[in-house]
């Protein structure tokens, strides 16, 4: 693992993902080629994938960093990878390589010890104990909490110009713990909706729900994006479906459907 992170740490600085400001599908044909050739795919086929081979459900934090992304991918590491058992959530901008962030969950019966780094250590709203790393200017910021079933680990470039920091990482956390504690999450509302209109639009049956995060774009807009899959006898398809409303106000804005 201590290998994975620091060699993660110099890549932070040289890749690229994906953010609706933002989250794009994989334009450049180039890294697209290249990202998936080296094991990447879509996030939400990784999460199939781990929820799959190890049994339980995958929750990611609803909450992105506030900066903008051209790429994002995703991989499930399985015992054939040489590499411990987890989940990798990889977002990056190939034009600000600052504008770099992971997610990587790793279940709790082998979750990584991580005791050579000298953490800080605090605590969540909900109680749950939470620690962050810095290194050195140019390798990666490390954010460590513990959910579900789920060790989670955040990582951030620690560049000069970074603007993911401890507070951002912390946010981000904090919008899962309070997703899973709440039997109504705050995407919920947006999420009914979208399945809704989707249903009224085409005129199908929603068959699969995937929650795909939320991207803050102003102190006025905000977008929830959910993948559905809908179904009607022989025909069958997926969607991605985008609610834009006020995010403090929560005022419906408008809605999108993105056919995949």
């Amino acid at each position: 693992m201590l290998g994975s992170i620091l060699m993660a740490g110099a890549l932070l600085l040289g890749i690229s993902p994906d953010h609706d400001q933002g989250i794009n599908k994989l334009q450049d044909s180039y890294n697209q080629q290249v990202i998936f050739e080296s094991g990447g795919e879509l996030v939400e086929e990784a999460v199939r994938a781990c929820e799959k081979h190890f049994g339980t459900a995958v929750y990611l934090p609803p909450k992105l960093p506030p900066v903008a992304f051209t790429h994002q991918y995703g991989r499930c590491y399985d015992m054939e990878s040489g590499l411990d058992e987890h989940l990798e959530i990889h977002y990056l901008n190939r034009h600000k390589p600052d504008n770099d962030y992971k997610i990587e969950l790793y279940p709790l019966e082998n979750k990584q010890q991580l005791k050579h780094l000298s953490f800080q250590e605090s605590e969540l709203t909900d109680h749950t104990t939470a620690k962050f790393y810095k290194g050195p200017t140019n390798t990666l910021q490390l954010f460590v909490f513990e959910k579900g079933n789920w060790q989670y680990l955040l990582t951030a470039a620690n560049g000069a110009s970074s603007e993911i920091r401890q507070q951002e990482l912390t946010e981000i956390a904090e919008s899962l713990t309070q997703a899973v504690n709440s039997k109504d999450p705050a995407y919920a509302t947006w999420g009914t909706l979208a399945v809704t209109e989707a249903k009224r639009k085409y005129n199908m049956d929603v068959v699969d729900y995937l929650y795909m995060g939320r991207t803050k774009i102003s102190g006025e807009l905000a977008e929830e994006k959910f993948k559905l899959w809908l179904k009607e006898g022989a025909r069958e398809f997926g969607v991605y479906v985008t609610v834009a409303f006020h995010p403090t106000t929560h005022q419906f804005i408008s809605i999108r459907f993105e056919e995949i």
